[in-house]
């Protein structure tokens, strides 16, 4: 609001300029009546500039009025546009554990429907308010100057209507609570169900997503209908109260006139004055489900864009922490006793005292089964997850202590489930440069094996993929994401399984791609296929959280072992014939 101050400030003076001549009309309008009223003893002129008076009022009042709308209701949608991207912006720069108690739906929601919310809050809510408050406050003044006794009589009314609105507006807002949950859990499931639309297919599901859906769409229809039911009681019940308080004022009032103690203008004037507040009370159901909406929605923005992002910042951290080595070169990546907690599980350990060290142009494998912490492991390097100073160093330098924006200049991370844009496949790799024409782009793709696929698609690099990569298969996916991370090498590369979902001749291929470029990086290579790691210059087994073993591929197979395990079980895939 403060950014728009000057645009709140004209509309606040353009409302109240409304309010004046809205009105001053009644009032020129009484007079007019009691000149008329005056027969052949009234003064045309002053009648005829009464009639003058109003009708230029009327005349001003509409380009008034509408520039106070557009005054609040552009603010309103300026800042709409503006949360928007501050929400992009804060959401992009969020860690994983908020991502886990807030579900893709729910972030979806409040982008959408939270901030419509504050739109209409710091727009047509405000306005409404201002209006609302100037009517309901003014009017009462002015019909109280004409009767005193009128006005006593239409105050109880006027009291008891508004105590029953309030008694409706309590159960509105919770309803509206409710509601909005409502419609974050259907998001939700909308989301998740379009994500696993394969597996619905697989099996088969169609009947219980739909009727899961059927669910929570009724949840969120029986609200809206409970809302609606309790407007559709309030506001003729407002009506018909205006409507009685209009008969009241005809027995009252009449009976004034004739008695000559309220002259038929005034009279007049006061029936003007109290179909004014009509519209206000009327509408304050509605402005104040907006006012409430604004200020439910506010505080679920407000959760997002004040919520700890969990990355430290050079300022904040201690840059100067250096690993302790004598080495006047130290090592690209040194692990020193890490040892890691989820904070929802803090007594169940992910990862024990591990210690490893890659240097330049060194490629380590890791290998572990399911729930070794092989991910927890990446995620921590890659600065996903929070852990404490001195167990993570990248070129001598605490991770803790690089800062977000200096962490992703040196290390580079390919997921086992890249995420792929809607885009060209040109496009895609080249993510991580400025320039989507440099040369480094194709060079790239035919060192990650893409160049056959390329040949068979018409269109090439500039094919375009669907969401997600859904048009490629998941080899390829994987493929176009390691060619993304080898368009531009940084000095570190960590490689999470990225070879699951090709064939032993494109393995191959992709392998003699990634140790082509190894004295340029100190490189992670996670994989559950032997065949990966045999030419890694250290393989280390994670079990249990713990490193179990560690040697070449040679060693460990003669080991006994979890690796010598699963190397009987993987031998007879292999192309090659493996040192026994």
């Amino acid at each position: 609001m403060r950014e728009h101050l000057a645009s709140y400030a004209l509309g606040t003076v353009l409302v109240a300029a409304t309010l004046w001549m809205t009105f001053a009309i009644p009032r020129y309008v009484a007079q007019a009546i009691d000149l008329m009223s005056a027969g052949a003893e009234a003064d045309g002129d002053a009648l005829f500039e009464r009639l003058l008076l109003i009708v230029v009022f009327a005349v001003v009042i509409v380009g008034v009025r509408t520039g106070s709308r557009l005054a609040f209701f552009v603010p309103g949608r300026r800042a709409e546009f503006d949360l928007k991207n501050r929400m992009l912006t804060k959401l992009s720069g969020l860690q994983r554990d908020f991502y886990l108690a807030n579900p893709s739906g729910a972030v979806i929601s409040r982008m959408n429907n939270d901030i419509n919310g504050v739109r209409m809050l710091l727009g047509a809510g405000l306005m409404r308010a201002l209006s609302s408050v100037g009517t309901l406050s003014l009017a009462p003044v002015y019909m109280y100057q004409i009767s005193p006794d009128l006005t006593l009589y239409c105050t109880v009314p006027l009291v008891l209507g508004f105590l029953l609105v309030q008694s409706g507006m309590r159960k509105m807002r919770k309803y509206q609570l409710q509601q909005m949950q409502d419609l974050r859990t259907l998001s939700e499931f909308t989301v998740e169900s379009l994500n696993g639309v394969d597996m619905l297919k697989s099996y088969g599901a169609y009947g219980w997503a739909e009727g899961s859906f059927w669910s929570l769409s009724e949840k969120v229809r029986i609200t809206a209908t409970l809302m609606s039911t309790i407007r559709a009681y309030f506001m003729p019940l407002l009506l018909h109260l205006t409507n009685g308080l209009k008969m009241l004022l005809l027995i009252v009032g009449g009976t004034l006139v004739i008695n000559e103690e309220l002259s038929p203008g005034d009279f007049t004037a006061y029936l003007l004055y109290l179909s004014l507040l009509v519209m206000p009370l009327v509408g304050m159901t509605f402005m104040l489900f907006i006012l409430q909406r604004g200020y439910v929605s506010l505080g679920a923005l407000m959760d997002v864009l004040f919520a700890d992002s969990g990355i430290r910042e050079p300022a904040e951290a201690d840059t100067t922490r250096q690993i302790e080595s004598g080495l006047s070169d130290p090592p690209r990546v040194t692990v020193r006793d890490l040892s890691f907690a989820y904070p929802d599980q803090p007594d169940a350990w992910v990862l024990r005292d591990v210690s490893f060290i890659i240097a330049q142009g060194q490629v380590v494998g890791l290998f572990g089964g399911v729930g070794s912490g092989k991910s927890t492991l990446v995620n921590i390097m890659n600065g996903h997850l929070q852990i404490s100073p001195g167990s993570v160093y990248i070129g001598g330098e605490d991770i803790v202590g690089l800062g977000h924006q200096r962490l992703r200049e040196q290390l580079r991370t390919v997921s086992q489930e890249p995420f792929l844009f809607s885009d060209s496949i040109r496009n895609n790799i080249a993510l991580a440069i400025e320039d989507a024409h440099d040369p480094r782009i194709l060079t790239a793709a035919r060192a990650a094996a893409l160049g056959p696929d390329l040949e068979r698609m018409p269109s090439g690099l500039e094919t375009v993929i669907g969401e997600r990569g859904i048009t490629l298969s998941g080899g390829q996916k994987q493929r176009v994401a390691l060619a993304r991370a080898l368009v531009e090498p940084l000095p570190v590369l960590l490689l999470d399984d990225v070879l699951s979902a090709v064939d032993h001749d494109t393995e191959r291929a992709l392998i003699e791609a990634i140790y082509a470029q190894v004295h340029e990086q100190a490189t992670l290579l996670v994989s559950h296929r032997l065949s990966v790691l045999g030419r890694a210059d250290l393989v280390l087994v994670l079990d249990g959280g713990r490193i179990s073993e560690q040697g070449t591929h040679a060693e460990l197979i003669v080991r006994p072992g979890p690796y010598q395990d699963a190397w009987l079980l993987q031998r007879s895939d292999w192309r090659e014939e493996s040192p026994a």
